[in-house]
């Protein structure tokens, strides 16, 4: 096997197979057979040594045969259709793009401006994210219709900010970088950023880059605060600032939100030593239904404790949590599709003139048909998934 086409990383009791640069979690024993094998240990030498620190006994055909079957599907993987709820993706932004730019924002992230200004301004932004009073705005939609349209321009810039933020911590912690692109993610319009590589770092370092996103809308937020709250400007620009001001603050909490793969989820994940959290969540529900409903401990997989702890607290907490998100995003899309139709039924009330009511429809279909889009990948995903458990 050539050593070239891998590489592995010890970090504590976390080991990573690296192949065509994507980070792989493994256990000891997988670890260190990959590590013998960088070594120019044969097969039968590895063998022996599995059977004499680990009591595990194979032959030296049976370990070649094994890391075969794990190596070769990960070189031939290219991206391919998922189960993932980002379906959508395009990348606009490389590294000679933004390189210069996070380079010369790079010393924010020393620990000592990183975690004071962090902890400050994002308690600053939450308290005046609530806080605020409603701005006086003319009663008129006509009258702030363009007001709108360049906040809602904004909401990309405050998205862009985020991800350089992701990349500077990354380039700091000397990491290579890669796009960062735009998506739809469930039904939100989201930028991401390829940091793949911060898997080799540390947690804490790993926890740093989870944050960095928010660190500088954090900063982002002072700054429209201060100049919203004391500069004697114009007040359409007041107007923009105030509204810009809200979006920033309430992206900041949904990119905390670790129930969706928001910046959030992975937060939790590295915190806990998580990883392929999704996955530990569904299992964890599959292990407690077992235990709970017996009779339908056939449609489940028989071996959950393989891939989590179903005691650990931080999964069971997450756990319920979820399902309680999703039980309540239930209500919310059976609310919204009810409204829709309420209003389709006065379809025919609403004057072509009247462009307030006209821009509301247009929104609102928009979020429905992102919505069926959803829908119909989730309902595909569930079928495929009961189908391969039935036959």
């Amino acid at each position: 096997m050539n050593t070239f086409d891998f590489d592995i990383i010890k970090d504590n009791d976390r080991y990573l197979l690296i192949i065509n640069e994507k980070y792989y979690q493994i256990n000891e024993v997988t670890y260190i057979i990959f590590l013998k094998i960088k070594e120019n240990y044969t097969f039968q030498q590895i063998s022996q040594l599995l059977a004499e620190k680990y009591n595990i006994f194979s032959t030296s055909e049976e370990v070649e045969k094994s890391i075969a079957d794990i190596v070769k599907p990960l070189l031939k993987k290219e991206k391919i259709k998922n189960l993932s709820f980002m379906w959508f993706k395009v990348d606009f932004l490389f590294p000679k793009h933004y390189k210069k730019i996070a380079d010369n924002l790079k010393f924010l992230i020393n620990p000592y401006i990183f975690w004071p200004v962090l902890s400050v301004f994002l308690l600053f932004n939450v308290y005046h994210l609530f806080s605020l009073p409603q701005y006086e705005k003319s009663d008129y939609c006509v009258d702030t219709i363009g007001i709108y349209f360049i906040t809602y321009l904004f909401l990309f810039v405050i998205l862009i900010i985020h991800e350089l933020g992701h990349v500077t911590a990354t380039q700091f912690f000397k990491q290579k970088t890669y796009s960062i692109g735009f998506g739809l993610y469930l039904i939100f319009p989201v930028f991401y950023a390829d940091v793949t590589n911060i898997w080799a770092l540390s947690k804490y370092k790993r926890i740093v880059v989870n944050l960095a996103g928010i660190f500088f809308q954090s900063i982002l937020g002072v700054l429209l605060f201060c100049c919203y709250s004391w500069l004697d400007i114009n007040t359409n620009v007041k107007d923009i600032l105030h509204n810009v001001f809200i979006i920033n603050g309430i992206t900041m909490l949904v990119n905390l939100f670790p129930f969706f793969k928001f910046d959030g989820y992975w937060l939790y994940s590295d915190l806990f030593n998580l990883p392929n959290l999704t996955k530990k969540y569904q299992m964890c529900i599959q292990y407690w239904l077992k235990k709970i409903i017996r009779p339908l401990s056939s449609f489940f997989l028989e071996d959950e404790k393989k891939y989590m702890n179903p005691y650990n607290v931080p999964l069971i907490l997450y756990s319920l949590s979820k399902i309680g998100i999703n039980i309540m995003l239930a209500f919310a899309i059976i609310n919204f599709l009810r409204n829709y139709a309420n209003m389709l039924v006065d379809l025919g009330s609403i004057s072509v003139t009247d462009i307030c009511s006209v821009l509301n429809l247009v929104y609102k279909f928009g979020i429905l048909t992102l919505l069926l889009i959803y829908l119909t990948k989730l309902l595909r995903t569930l079928y495929k998934s009961i189908r391969s458990k039935i036959y």
